[in-house]
């Protein structure tokens, strides 16, 4: 088992065994740090991932308060999984979404938004550490959606998923910032 394996294995049994109610505690004070990121308040377009794993920071409330705030929204949707490509789609409405691929949730219809006009990227995250490293499920595709971009990118995770290091493939992409329920990190990601 790899060092990214162990850490993944860990953290999300950390994760798995968090009560509902204090994962929506939490995530509610993830959201309030992240409404306090400049990058974030000034975003005309947010993309960000649609939670739909146990206990994962609840991007559904993010989606529902930024629509509030008057932002659009686009989400990831996959388009090829042979090629592990993501694709970015506006989201209208929390309403008209639908099961995707890996127990996942995309719109209903499919809306493309070329990534130049995203104002900010919120990725998920099963670990991340302050130098903007992440670790995800391991397929690589949010690695090849944000390769070349050059806006910020935001983690959302809370404290305990925040590790010591992680030694990063040649093909990671660091994120910008890290958003905890007890923090804004600022990391040192080459944008």
């Amino acid at each position: 088992m790899t060092e990214k394996e162990k850490i993944r294995k860990a953290v999300l049994k950390m994760r798995e065994q968090l009560d509902e109610d204090e994962a929506v505690q939490r995530s509610k004070n993830v959201l309030r740090h992240l409404e306090n990121l400049p990058e974030y308040r000034n975003a005309g377009l947010v993309h960000t991932y649609i939670s739909s794993k146990p206990n994962e920071v609840d991007t559904i409330m993010l989606i529902a308060r930024s629509f509030a705030r008057g932002k659009r929204i686009a989400v990831p949707v996959i388009t090829d999984k042979a090629e592990r490509k993501l694709e970015t789609s506006e989201l209208m409405n929390i309403g008209d979404l639908t099961e995707g691929p890996f127990n996942t949730k995309e719109p209903k219809v499919f809306s493309a938004v070329p990534l130049e006009e995203v104002d900010l990227f919120i990725v998920p995250v099963i670990a991340v550490d302050k130098a903007g490293n992440r670790i995800g499920w391991g397929l690589g595709y949010y690695d090849n959606l944000l390769k070349s971009q050059k806006k910020p990118i935001v983690a959302l995770a809370y404290n305990f998923q925040v590790v010591d290091s992680i030694e990063p493939s040649d093909s990671d992409v660091k994120v910008d910032y890290v958003v905890t329920e007890n923090e804004i990190i600022k990391t040192n990601a080459p944008r």
